[in-house]
């Protein structure tokens, strides 16, 4: 994890140093751009490790990024800085892509590596043993508990509607509480149904 937020921060600083020197102005251009060349580095294999603690190396190059954007102060609430941008916090994008790679892996065939590594994750689950599919029904559970029952495969809308529910959580944890409606606006839903995150 460490290696990644390195190598985020040094992509984040060679962006702002070629924006700078061709005067890119546009706030949109600019995220654009560090969803391309920043924030793919940022995000290697977040499929895998988006449940642990480390995240918050990440998320600090994510911050610095959209709060020198707007020019405030590091002591400015993330929340209003997000509201400002009517972004969603690194996590969602990290969940999304766990989430769709979930979706994957459960649907794969028992005779393909991918089916027999997802029979292990399940036998550890039962077992009681720490395991990525423990992370991911963990995250299920406390994000839209219906889907656990069977831990099945989330269907498309389902995930985006528990992609968008847990993103208006996080939001709501900071100092502004927002209403899903706000929420649902100001995203651009892929056919991937994952929202945009900056």
């Amino acid at each position: 994890m460490e290696h990644l937020a390195a190598a985020s921060r040094r992509s984040l600083f060679a962006l702002n140093c070629h924006c700078a020197e061709l005067r890119i102005m546009d706030v949109n251009l600019h995220c654009d751009l560090f969803n391309t060349l920043v924030r793919s580095t940022a995000s290697y294999a977040c499929e895998i490790w988006v449940d642990s603690k480390k995240i918050k190396a990440i998320k600090v190059v994510y911050r610095r990024f959209l709060k020198s954007l707007l020019r405030v102060r590091k002591t400015t609430s993330m929340s209003i800085v997000l509201v400002e941008f009517g972004k969603f916090p690194f996590e969602h994008f990290a969940w999304g892509q766990t989430l769709l790679y979930y979706n994957h892996v459960s649907t794969v065939t028992k005779d393909r590596i991918l089916g027999k590594a997802w029979e292990a994750q399940l036998a550890m689950l039962v077992a009681r043993k720490k395991c990525w599919a423990g992370s991911v029904k963990k995250w299920l559970f406390q994000n839209q508990p219906q889907e656990v029952v069977g831990f099945l495969p989330l269907a498309q809308s389902s995930l985006e509607m528990t992609l968008q529910l847990a993103a208006t959580r996080v939001l709501q944890a900071g100092t502004i509480e927002l209403p899903l409606g706000i929420v649902l606006g100001s995203t651009h839903i892929h056919p991937t149904c994952l929202a945009r995150l900056v």
